[in-house]
């Protein structure tokens, strides 16, 4: 299933334009969808208290994310048909407006919950699954990097983000804080994105005649990309439920809601090491290893957080350990996507995977959730994350992976 159809650019070439690629869907990465989730537990105690909500009704809210389970396929069809460019801001600008209703219209849990559906469903647009293909499409040599770059950049805006958010939710209400969201996506990602992604890598990729055959899914009849969607799930578990909950789980130790900001913040930073180190590893080292190594490591997150007490620093060093995962995460899965099975069918493939991995996240959210609303404790659900690690790193290892594909670097 390699694409085989665009002939290949000399291997030192391909920062030429692809820094440009990389800058660009880095900034959507850090404006967009990934943005709001990471920073969404923020919200939740203020706007829980306001619209009278337990943790568990916030957390059946906060599952509605599943509703990216049903876009990620769809989304990542249209990227393959249609181009980076179009997906990307149509989705871009759904997203702000729905950022916009959060923060004005938004009075009931019936409300809310709409919202956060419609924002996981058409944020793939601005996810992984679109960011990711044009990366994929261009870089061989340096595509490990080149991924681990894209998602830096929502590491760093959720570096400096919360503290800010911190003040303005204290200041003046989660309302304006999604306002906030609203205005940094539409003001500052989407414009600075159109300028600096080349328009040759906005264009579609699937041959015209392969797009009228109809959509190829002889990709779900193989055992990698079970092996894939499986560890995808069992991951999924540990990094969304602790990032849906972080706020919250930080504070039930008895520290402030300004320890938890930097906790938050501290995910992030882990991210920006996961992304970087991860994709360094794996344009350099064998890569089944590389992902088995980048799951078991931060395990010892939940570690820390099961032994630790109400230490600050121990806690926020947790934080740091878990978010190492989510950020190599992406690189790991859209890395080992294109090495089993090239692009010219790249982003249905990713998107279905990306899909089935909403399972799994959507099962963190909600143990996390009813662990704390049920037992009074997120201590159960950091023991079954620990679990859940251990095993998906178990399921890289069996992988069949194809000679790197030729890149397609007209992109």
């Amino acid at each position: 299933m390699t694409d085989t159809t665009r002939p290949a650019a000399p291997q030192d070439s391909e920062w030429t334009v692809g820094w440009r690629i990389a800058l660009a869907a880095a900034i959507a990465n850090g404006t967009g969808v990934s943005l709001m989730f990471y920073v969404f537990s923020m919200f939740l105690i203020p706007m829980s208290a306001e619209l009278g909500m337990t943790r568990s009704e916030t957390g059946i809210i906060q599952s509605l994310v599943v509703t990216a389970a049903l876009g990620a396929p769809l989304i990542g069809r249209l990227t393959d048909t249609l181009g980076f460019r179009t997906v990307y801001v149509t989705t871009a600008l759904i997203l702000g407006l729905t950022a916009i209703a959060q923060g004005t219209v938004i009075n009931n849990a019936t409300l809310l919950g709409i919202s956060v559906a419609a924002a996981a469903f058409f944020g793939s647009g601005n996810s992984s699954i679109t960011l990711t293909r044009p990366i994929t499409a261009h870089f061989s040599k340096h595509r490990g990097l080149a991924l681990g770059l894209v998602g830096i950049g929502v590491s760093i805006t959720a570096i400096i983000f919360p503290p800010l958010l911190h003040f303005i939710i204290e200041d003046y209400g989660w309302r304006a804080g999604f306002l906030t969201l609203a205005g940094f996506g539409l003001g500052i990602g989407l414009p600075l994105t159109l300028l600096i992604m080349p328009r040759t890598a906005a264009t579609a990729r699937i041959d015209r005649h392969v797009a009228l055959a109809g959509v190829d899914l002889s990709f779900l009849k193989t055992r990698d990309f079970w092996l894939l969607a499986g560890a995808n799930m069992l991951i999924g578990i540990a990094t969304s439920g602790a990032i849906s909950q972080m706020s919250p789980m930080i504070q039930e130790r008895g520290l402030s809601a300004a320890v938890a900001a930097l906790a938050v913040s501290a995910f992030a930073a882990g991210q920006f090491i996961g992304k970087l180190v991860g994709g360094w590893f794996l344009d350099r080292f064998e890569p089944r290893r590389v992902a088995a190594l980048l799951i078991m490591v931060p395990a010892t997150g939940y570690v820390v957080l099961l032994a630790g007490g109400s230490m600050a620093w121990l806690a926020v060093f947790a934080a740091g350990l878990i978010g190492l995962l989510q950020g190599a995460d992406i690189d790991i899965f859209a890395y080992l996507t294109s090495r089993r099975f090239g692009f010219q069918n790249y982003g249905t493939i990713f998107g279905s995977l990306h899909a089935l991995g909403w399972i799994g996240n959507v099962g963190g959210i909600l143990v996390f959730s009813a662990s704390f609303d049920r037992l009074g404790s997120y201590a159960p659900a950091q023991a079954l994350a620990l679990v859940t690690l251990l095993l998906g790193s178990l399921l890289f290892w069996p992988l069949r992976l194809a000679p790197d594909p030729v890149p397609d670097t007209t992109s």
